[in-house]
């Protein structure tokens, strides 16, 4: 269907009363009834617990990471794909996700452009990350082993 816009000056009224609209133009009436629900914008908007932030959420995937594979060296990519698979409910967006993570790590050369930071990794550089020391996963209510966490080259041991 072809669709044209066009302007045409006409005298009429709007009226709205509870749940309804009414459109008057001469002896035409038009009533739209508004029913609330799930629309657009409530469907992309990211819906989080209480006290959670995004932050805790690259700080997760980050462990989950780390737990899956045993190597300290991933990309921001790399968590926006675990944390799309662990919380399919939140509508995560990429470059809201890709900010997050820069915003994470204190050595970044954006990291001063933040006004919310975090300092839980390293930049590596070229895109790439490790997670800092302290808070590595605990693995099984234990510490993760030092031997089992492979770090980037020229990272604790």
């Amino acid at each position: 269907m072809a669709e044209a816009i066009f302007t045409i000056p006409v005298t009429g009224t709007i009226g709205i009363e509870g749940d309804s609209i009414t459109i008057r133009i001469r002896e035409s009436i038009l009533t739209i009834k508004i029913e609330e629900g799930k629309g657009a914008e409530a469907q992309k908007r990211l819906k989080l617990e209480p006290g959670q932030t995004l932050f805790d959420i690259v700080l997760n995937a980050a462990r989950t990471f780390i737990q899956e594979t045993g190597e300290n060296e991933f990309s921001a990519a790399d968590l926006y794909h675990i944390a799309l698979y662990r919380y399919p409910e939140f509508n995560l967006r990429r470059n809201s996700w890709g900010s997050h993570v820069v915003s994470s790590a204190s050595n970044h050369p954006s990291y001063h452009h933040y006004t919310a930071r975090r300092r839980y990794f390293r930049y590596l550089g070229k895109g790439k990350y490790s997670l800092d020391q302290s808070l590595l996963p605990a693995s099984q209510g234990g510490t993760l082993k030092q031997d089992r966490v492979r770090f980037p080259e020229g990272g604790e041991k």
